[in-house]
């Protein structure tokens, strides 16, 4: 009898020390979890800051492509200004200023014309031709300032238009610009007989010439119909 009451008393020991035990166990793993310690693992270092990277070179500014020219019906080429022909169109005299001196409007008509023929490329018989008929008709406008000997110039220069586009080769052409130059030659040399201290009286005649000439080396270099 006291042999069992002993084996149950130690029983009863050894169940309250393992649930003291197991009791411990858990409230040591609670206190954990609820106060967790540092990481064990050592805190990264710092990486060190970039460098900064080099400013790119400027790119270089692209270059436009030049403009091209207007394509004209005569022009190889284009002169720039504002007093430059419009070969697309043929020749366009300007504007004559009102009150002027007949010798200066006789020569801005010349230096239009001329323009026109060497710029243009105006060396065909058709095309010198079509130049000194608008050239002639403008001519026509001034030619009654002129002296009296040189109020023909307009005629003349219409005459040599209509040789030069019904020759039936290039050196009729030329034989006609030439009768022109020398009927205007003989008549500033009247002018200049008559009253040679007035050498301005012949200056109309003489840019008459000069275009005629221009026209002529035009035709000779170019030539064809």
């Amino acid at each position: 009898m006291r042999a069992t009451t002993t084996a149950k008393v130690a029983k009863f020991w050894a169940a309250a020390l393992i649930l003291a035990v197991a009791l411990s166990a858990s409230g040591g793993a609670y206190a954990q979890t609820r106060n967790p310690g540092p990481s064990s693992s050592a805190p990264s270092a710092p990486s060190a800051p970039s460098a900064p990277s080099a400013p790119s070179a400027p790119s270089a500014p692209s270059v436009s492509s030049a403009p091209s020219g207007p394509t004209g019906g005569h022009a190889p080429g284009v002169v720039s200004g504002p007093d430059a022909p419009s070969c697309e169109f043929g020749l366009s005299l300007p504007t004559l200023p009102t009150f002027s001196e007949v010798g200066d409007d006789v020569k801005t008509l010349s230096r239009a014309t001329e323009a026109y023929i060497r710029n243009c490329g105006c060396a065909t018989q058709a095309c010198v031709a079509d130049a000194l008929d608008k050239y002639a008709e403008a001519l026509a406008q001034v030619t009654p300032r002129l002296p009296p000997q040189l109020q023909g110039e307009a005629n003349v220069v219409a005459q040599a238009a209509r040789r030069v586009r019904a020759a039936r080769s290039k050196a009729e052409a030329l034989h006609a610009l030439h009768d022109a130059i020398a009927i205007i030659h003989k008549d500033v040399e009247l002018v200049r007989a008559e009253d040679p201290d007035h050498p301005r009286l012949t200056r109309g005649g003489d840019f008459v010439v000069e275009t005629l000439n221009v026209a002529s080396l035009a035709l000779e270099k170019g030539g064809g119909l």
